[in-house]
């Protein structure tokens, strides 16, 4: 009886064990996907999540996906989370877009600019606001989600009221297509032989 009454307990157990591995795998399968975003932490997060929200409810019906703010710590938090699969989609200052690059072996893409931020030098001297900010993605990206995204901040514009909200809670005229330098900030040229 005893050998009976411990194996209907195991099967029991095996039979709760199945059903729990079916449903986190159900779930895991169905389940929304979400893009992490973040910014270089000059805020409080509280107002950079406030600050963010109309860009992210626009990125989310441009590109399909849920959007999720992630705040940082600091400037090194955010590269360490961005090459750890934690977050997405950043807006990252020269400097750190440059370490991000050098820390990856070149596996992040800077998709757009603020057209402010045109004529300044990425990963130089880091003079405040002459940073060349730009928001950045992992090269392991979709790149059809890539393009959906590049295309969404280079229609933002200031004919429409959501547009002007966007482009002025990020301080921008607009967003432009990020300049070549940026794709090769860290590429320094082999020596010659």
């Amino acid at each position: 009886m005893q050998i009976n009454e411990s194996s209907i307990r195991l099967r029991n157990l095996i039979i709760s064990l199945a059903i729990f591995v079916a449903l986190a795998l159900y779930a895991a399968t169905y389940a929304e996907p979400v893009l992490r975003v973040s910014v270089m932490p000059g805020e409080s997060p509280p107002v950079l999540r406030r600050k963010l929200k109309p860009l992210t409810d626009y990125l989310e019906k441009r590109v399909g996906m849920k959007m999720e703010f992630r705040p940082m710590l600091d400037d090194d938090a955010l590269v360490d989370a961005l090459l750890s699969h934690k977050l997405d989609l950043v807006w990252i200052d020269g400097i750190n877009l440059s370490r991000a690059r050098t820390r990856s072996n070149g596996r992040v893409i800077a998709l757009v600019q603020r057209e402010e931020d045109e004529n300044t030098r990425p990963g130089l001297i880091a003079t405040s606001g002459h940073n060349g900010y730009t928001w950045t993605v992992r090269a392991d990206m979709d790149a059809n989600l890539r393009q959906k995204m590049t295309e969404a901040f280079l229609s933002l514009n200031r004919n429409n009221s959501q547009g002007r909200e966007i482009l002025d809670l990020q301080h921008a005229r607009r967003f432009i297509p990020v300049r070549a330098e940026y794709h090769s900030v860290t590429q320094a040229p082999l020596a010659q032989p």
